[in-house]
């Protein structure tokens, strides 16, 4: 019997890295927060410390914790700042994942794992992820594994066991700050199940590496990390003030409409496009999952304790953040409540093939997806390999990177670029780069143009901070600055700040 699971697992490991590859995208995401990483991974192997490097003033990082930058210094240490071979270990980080989930699946469904097991591996999203340089991969590898060791824990009461799943939660809020759900699980479960030799060694094991992360934070002034975003009523209009209560209830209502009408459904089958369709396959998937975690609540582990945290966390999170990226870590979870409510019906329907006909569908449905996301992908990396370095991209962003190259060729290294997303200009072409204030304060904004040597206007489609704070600065005293580079519609301008 462990023999054809060990068989089963291995196929569909093999399965999922073959669809992983034939979605592989070697270019940047456009996000930035991977240009991000990559930096932070540099600084830490330069040995300035934990640092935005990519800025003037180099200042130490608060946003993001140092843990998957940390993994990523290593590979960089070794074979370079190759970003392709930085997406293969995140490939290779996914199927570990993939492995952990697995092995859930297995203790929680038995001999019915393998269906729940296809329909995972068909969900879109989990291949999308598996080689963006982003930390959703490298979360969702150590959250599974802290739970599955957690599991294995309560079968085998084996103390090792616990120490490996408080290393991996610990390791895993230190990649995503989101991960204090799996911190807030750690610590009410081990209370609830009266383990309280276990809380003492969670509890070592976690603040010995939080409270020098901790002392570390609270000595940088103005620190505007997660927590002082998080607290905010829009983190890209800082100076709208805090949330209230009103502003927080508000929040979770529309975070819980967000999700459960929209991101989850288009999470999960993405070829559903009718708003309809994607209402009612939300609510009634979203319904037989809570349905399948009360199921599971008088025999709970460590994984339904984390279920309820994670989902007061993507609750609370603000609603502009709101997407696939922080659902991606629960979505297992979903999963695993939605199989437990369609088996318990298939019992009391008696009918042999009604989960398998029901998930079969699904993979259908995602497989009909795939095929021509699969072609799409195959055309952009042809081009790309021909020579096409921005195949796949949007215009505007293919036109943001062609000033960035013209910049690297034209510019002298020690000019600063003020930019809308800093950290390319920095990781292509190594010119220190910052992001004007998003604040309506002329003044704020001068003082930083004040530090420029030039600025990249830009055209974007996806935003209009840029149209908002900053082109009416520079309309005001427009002849402060000169158009050196212009770029074909969209246009992008690049302008030097005359001194």
């Amino acid at each position: 019997m462990t023999k054809k699971k060990d068989i089963s697992t291995l196929t569909l490991l093999i399965i999922y890295i073959i669809l992983s590859i034939l979605l592989f995208d070697p270019k940047l995401f456009t996000g930035g927060d991977n240009a991000v990483y990559v930096i932070l991974a540099k600084s830490i192997i330069s040995g300035k410390g934990y640092r935005n490097i990519e800025r003037p003033e180099e200042p130490l990082h608060t946003q993001y914790p140092p843990g998957f930058p940390l993994l990523l210094s290593i590979f960089i240490l070794v074979f370079g700042e190759n970003i392709i071979i930085l997406k293969f270990l995140i490939l290779l980080i996914g199927s570990g994942a993939l492995f952990f989930m697995t092995k859930i699946i297995q203790i929680i469904f038995k001999d019915h794992a393998k269906i729940v097991v296809l329909f995972y591996l068909s969900i879109p999203i989990f291949i999308i992820y598996n080689h963006w340089l982003l930390s959703e991969i490298p979360f969702l590898f150590f959250s599974l594994g802290a739970l599955y060791f957690s599991l294995k824990n309560s079968a085998k009461n084996n103390s090792l066991y616990f120490i490996i799943s408080s290393i991996f939660a610990t390791y895993a809020f230190f990649i995503r700050t989101a991960g204090i759900a799996l911190i807030f699980a750690f610590i009410v479960y081990t209370f609830l199940k009266k383990r309280y030799l276990n809380l003492v060694i969670f509890l070592i094991i976690f603040l010995t590496f939080f409270f020098p992360w901790e002392i570390r934070s609270s000595r940088i002034p103005d620190n505007t990390g997660y927590v002082a975003q998080l607290l905010a009523k829009n983190p890209y209009q800082m100076e709208l003030g805090k949330i209230g209560v009103l502003d927080l209830l508000s929040r979770i209502s529309q975070n819980f409409l967000l999700y459960s009408i929209t991101i989850i459904p288009q999470t999960i089958l993405p070829l559903l496009q009718s708003d309809i369709l994607l209402v009612v396959f939300g609510l009634v998937f979203f319904s037989l999952s809570i349905v399948g975690f009360i199921k599971r609540i008088n025999n709970y582990s460590l994984v339904e304790v984390y279920f309820i945290f994670a989902i007061v966390i993507l609750l609370i999170w603000p609603r502009v953040w709101s997407s696939d990226r922080f659902l991606l870590p629960v979505l297992p979870l979903f999963i695993i409540y939605f199989f437990v409510i369609l088996f318990w019906l298939q019992t009391k329907l008696k009918s042999k093939y009604f989960v398998t006909v029901i998930a079969g569908i699904m993979i259908f449905l995602n497989v009909l997806w795939f095929i021509p996301e699969a072609k799409r992908t195959l055309v952009n990396n042809l081009a790309y390999i021909k020579g096409d370095k921005f195949a796949g991209y949007t215009t505007d962003w293919r036109r943001y990177f062609e000033v960035i190259e013209w910049i690297n060729r034209n510019i002298p290294r020690e000019k600063v670029i003020m930019a809308r997303k800093p950290e390319f200009v920095y990781l292509l072409s190594r010119h220190k780069s910052f992001c004007y204030p998003f604040t309506a304060d002329i003044e704020k904004i001068n003082n930083a143009i004040s530090i420029a040597d030039y600025i990249i206007l830009d055209n974007f489609y996806w935003t209009g901070t840029t149209s908002r704070y900053l082109v009416p600065v520079i309309q005001k005293a427009a002849s402060r600055y000169e158009i050196v580079h212009k770029t074909t519609p969209p246009e992008f301008y690049l302008l030097r700040v005359i001194k």
